[in-house]
């Protein structure tokens, strides 16, 4: 009974330092996501605009009498703009839902990052997954001989400590 309680208790630590990994990774993911749909959204934004720009569209088409007489047809490009629409709002609508999970994801890291004991560590894993900033940035700020490998193996044996204690 108690070895059961103890491999309970070993699982929940676990999941909780596991969690805690995958909260760090999914925010840059999603920081980094938020920054593509943007970019998607920015260049959607011009391509309709160019559309308005360039208002009608001519087009040469053939018909009547076997195929040999010529039509020239003139309008807006309504189909096209219509679809460039529902993609911009389609866009619009992902980014917000992504804007809204990382709240949630930004309070997770943030209270994991506090309940890190080691004043140190936790300077790094701030600058790293909430700042973005660079290895080699981190090891600048940090300043005392640091070197960008040095501040990334300190994370990583932390994470690995983490995973081993719990």
């Amino acid at each position: 009974m108690e070895e059961q309680s103890r491999d309970t208790a070993d699982n929940r630590r676990e999941k909780t330092v596991l969690r805690k990994k995958n909260a760090l990774t999914q925010y840059m993911d999603l920081v980094r996501e938020i920054e593509e749909v943007e970019q998607r959204i920015r260049k959607t934004e011009r391509e309709l605009q160019k559309i308005i720009d360039e208002g009608e569209v001519t087009d040469m088409v053939r018909g009547g009498e076997g195929g040999i007489q010529h039509f020239t047809i003139t309008g807006f490009p309504q189909r096209d703009y219509a679809k460039k629409r529902t993609l911009l709002n389609t866009r619009k609508s992902i980014l917000h839902a992504l804007r809204s999970e990382i709240e949630q994801s930004t309070n997770d890291v943030l209270e994991f990052i506090n309940s890190i004991d080691d004043s140190h560590v936790r300077r790094i894993v701030t600058m790293r997954f909430v700042d973005g900033m660079k290895w080699r940035q981190i090891a600048l700020n940090i300043g005392g001989g640091n070197t960008e490998d040095s501040v990334r193996k300190t994370v990583e044996r932390f994470l690995e400590r983490e995973d081993r204690d719990g």
